[in-house]
């Protein structure tokens, strides 16, 4: 096979004990398990004690390797087993826009709608789905700065007065005076008096300018109040922590809700303050602050009929909030998150602080999107309803309250969209922003949905994918695979295989992402070795698949009984301990069962929703049971591709073999010690493979992490965004140090977050102790890079 690099195993198979210049017991020290209040909190599951000694040894039986394509009926997976009332449909289909963070309308009677990117522009087109041309309404692309993931153009609002007057309002990151400095600015523009389509440029009225110590957590939100007065969302100035404590200070405008008069002025301002602002009359207090001790507002929103304001902030570590923010407000930041204390063992504080309306913990997603109040004719049953939404899983809630408490709060539906933005058009229905640069609004789902729930298998039995789930045996069809270098999950081994169904084709890529019909299901088995000295004892833990149904990709977990004679369906996560032996002995292993959520905040658009099964890790000799053949080769030969492919295995790329994670299905296993012989010349596609593996499914253009860096295998490693750059979430490294400081690893925020684990590990999900070998390859290539850069580094 051309391209990899074979390791010097002692044995022919790949799962062996592996060893390094990190030992054991370091890696262990590195591995902060993540327990106690976060993981008690999820969906109200404790660390749930079960020893594995009760497991029966499993077993390993199959099927010989068809010669064949055989098709498997995944049609009972093709529906939701917990039904949402709603679902997403896309509008406006012939619109395309990039990063759309806002979309409005002025009142001016037109029935048009306004979108602003990102980047820096305002685009407008007619309230018609069949509309198929955007106008550029304003560019400041010039001077919109976009260096920090959350800078940009972030807000946009038309004056209630706009048809009379012509006033829109934007909130947008700029290039402060001083060398990398930076500023948040409030505009106002007006329209041309010639052209109602297009802004004059030239009339910009710069009425705030707000310094920012960096680049995240700029909030940006402006909305005008029933009031007439200007309401703009702040974020703390970003970093971790709050480190300067904005959110908790009156004398700076950061960590605020500002309201202000944009239609008069005080004497040394561009606006005047409102007389009644809660601290107009405080002293050491800054007037403009309506509402304090917030994080990062993303998106505010007044109910149209009763005038109360609305507000998504995003948490930190483990806690995502929605805030009815009312006068002189102090929501908590950062002394909580939503109703935790911040620190969780901290003293309990004795400010007067207001609870949230609603909070969600981090296993339904990590990133609040504040919505609307519905006023539409469209969805009647949710009249009056508050809609807000996840950027990461998609998810969008509901909620009411009767002004004391909320009465009602409930998933609504699972988009498996990154929305940005709730909008909403002059009638009052919904729109939904997406990073995926199109617009969606909500319908009621039919009523076929929820009666083909009650079919989807809650029993791994019920399935038809085993013959034998105890004896673990596939039915035919079931199509086995591994991977060159597997994701890391916690010393889990894993035991693969895709389900295709009749006339489903692939399309085969040689570098990007493969494409899956309708239909698809992968099977993934983690097992875990008992004994981590001789690994053996391997015992089946969990299966999880993947399907691709009509309503897009969904994941799903299925956890053995102790007896391991079936498993069953998972609702919310679950967290066990396993006694595992080691070489520093018998040791309690947490291992977590992830969410549906956690397994799409992962499995992205962006990331191509299927993450292993690219040419790089499929260009792998399939050891199965006696039979040796190259994957590409076999699926060529059972047709599984769209078109043949006009290449052989020996031309096509290859990640090197990582030499652990695949389950051993050889016919006589033997675990035997072996040692990683790594070639220093190979070090870097190790490293870059590892990160490729295990980071770039989010760090990657468009991608769900903030930061801009670029982790994927093929980025020269100067577009990768990561040399001697400055972290943004704060530093597990001292000061001085970088994203990836050359020859400096433990100066490097990236060496040091994949080698921890809690607040700022990476990966972030689904993992409680370090990589050992993934640690030591990324040590290694950023000692090599104090070196001149090979070519192939560019």
């Amino acid at each position: 096979m051309p391209n990899t690099i074979k390791l010097n195993l002692n044995s022919a198979r790949c799962e062996r004990k592996f060893k390094s210049h990190f030992d054991y017991k370091l890696a262990f020290m590195h591995s902060v398990i993540v327990v106690g209040v976060a993981l008690t909190a999820l969906n109200g599951s404790p660390l749930q004690a079960e020893s594995n000694s009760t497991l029966q040894q499993d077993t390993v039986a199959t099927w010989p390797l068809s010669e064949e394509f055989v098709p498997v009926d995944t049609s009972r997976f093709m529906y939701d087993p917990d039904p949402v009332p709603l679902e997403k449909v896309r509008v406006f289909p012939n619109l395309q826009f990039t990063r759309p963070i806002e979309l409005t309308y002025p009142d001016d009677g037109t029935n048009r709608l306004f979108v602003a990117e990102q980047q820096g522009q305002i685009l407008l087109f007619d309230n018609k789905n069949e509309t198929a041309e955007t106008t550029l309404f304003l560019d400041i692309k010039d001077v919109v700065l976009r260096k920090g993931n959350e800078e940009g153009l972030l807000g946009l609002a038309f004056h209630p007065k706009y048809k009379e007057n012509g006033h829109l309002f934007v909130y947008y990151s700029t290039a402060g005076e001083k060398k990398d400095s930076r500023k948040s600015v409030i505009s106002r523009f007006t329209v041309s008096a010639d052209n109602a389509n297009k802004v004059n440029r030239d009339t910009e009225l710069k009425l705030l300018e707000i310094e920012q110590p960096f680049s995240n957590h700029n909030g940006g939100s402006l909305k005008f109040g029933p009031d007439g007065y200007l309401y703009i969302g702040l974020g703390d100035g970003g970093k971790a922590n709050d480190p300067f404590v904005n959110a908790q200070n009156l004398e700076t405008l950061l960590g605020s809700i500002l309201r202000i008069d944009v239609d008069h002025q005080d004497e040394g301002l561009m606006y005047a303050i409102p007389a009644d602002n809660p601290f107009v009359e405080r002293e050491n207090a800054r007037g403009e602050i309506w509402a304090y001790g917030v994080r990062n507002i993303w998106r505010l929103a007044f109910d149209r009929e009763s005038g109360q304001l609305y507000a998504g902030d995003v948490g930190q570590n483990r806690f995502e909030e929605v805030d009815l923010i009312v006068k002189g407000g102090n929501y908590g930041w950062n002394l909580r998150e939503a109703t935790h204390n911040f620190e969780p063992q901290s003293p309990e504080t004795k400010r007067d602080l207001i609870d949230p309306l609603a909070e969600y913990f981090r296993g339904e997603g990590q990133s609040v999107t504040g919505g609307i109040v519905y006023r539409g004719s469209q969805l009647k049953e949710f009249e009056g309803a508050y809609f807000y939404g996840d950027y990461l899983s998609g998810n969008v809630w509901m909620l009411r309250h009767d002004g004391q408490i909320t009465t009602e709060n409930k998933r609504v539906a699972n988009t498996g969209l990154s929305i940005a933005a709730f909008g909403e058009d002059q009638q009052g229905e919904m729109i939904l922003c997406t990073f995926e640069g199109e617009l969606y609004r909500l319908k009621q789902r039919p009523a076929e949905v929820f009666e083909k729930a009650n079919s989807f298998p809650r029993l791994l039995s019920e399935a038809g994918l085993f013959d034998s789930v105890s004896k673990n045996k596939p039915v035919k069809g079931l199509i086995p695979y591994e991977l060159n270098m597997p994701f890391w999950s916690d010393y889990a081994v894993k035991d693969r295989y895709i389900a295709l169904p009749e006339a489903g084709k692939v399309v085969f890529h040689e570098q990007d992402k493969w494409e899956f019909p309708v239909g698809t299901l992968f099977v993934k088995t983690f097992w875990m070795h008992q004994d981590r000295t001789t690994l053996t004892g391997a015992k089946r833990l969990e299966t999880r698949l993947l399907v691709h149904s009509p309503s897009g990709w969904a994941g799903y977990t299925y956890v053995y009984n102790a007896e391991g004679t079936d498993a069953e369906l998972l609702e919310g996560s679950r967290l066990r301990s396993l006694e595992i032996k080691t070489e520093e002995g018998m040791v309690n292993q947490p291992y977590y069962f992830p969410t549906r959520t956690d397994c799409m905040t992962c499995h992205t658009k962006q990331a191509g929703f299927v993450l292993g099964l690219n040419t790089r890790q499929m260009n792998h000799t399939l050891d199965y049971h006696d039979q040796h053949v190259n994957q590409l080769d076999y699926l060529n030969k059972l047709g599984v591709f769209e078109e043949k492919l006009a290449k052989s295995s020996d031309a096509l790329e290859a990640y090197p073999e990582w030499g652990f994670g695949n389950l051993d299905r050889s016919k006589d296993v033997k675990h035997e010690e072996s040692q990683l012989k790594l070639p220093e010349s190979k070090v870097q596609q190790y490293a870059r493979g590892w990160l490729d593996v295990n980071c770039a499914m989010c760090h990657q253009p468009d991608g769900i992490a903030a930061g801009g860096q670029d982790l994927r295998f093929h980025t020269e490693l100067k577009k990768m965004n990561v040399l001697n750059q400055e972290p943004l979430h704060g530093h597990l490294t001292v000061l001085g140090g970088a994203v990836v400081l050359p020859g400096a690893p433990l100066l490097s925020e990236l060496y040091s977050r994949a080698g921890h684990r809690g607040v700022r590990q990476m990966p972030p999900l689904a993992t409680n102790i370090v990589d050992p070998r993934g640690q030591e390859m990324l040590y290694r290539w950023i000692m090599e890079l104090q070196k001149k850069p090979a070519p192939s580094q560019k």
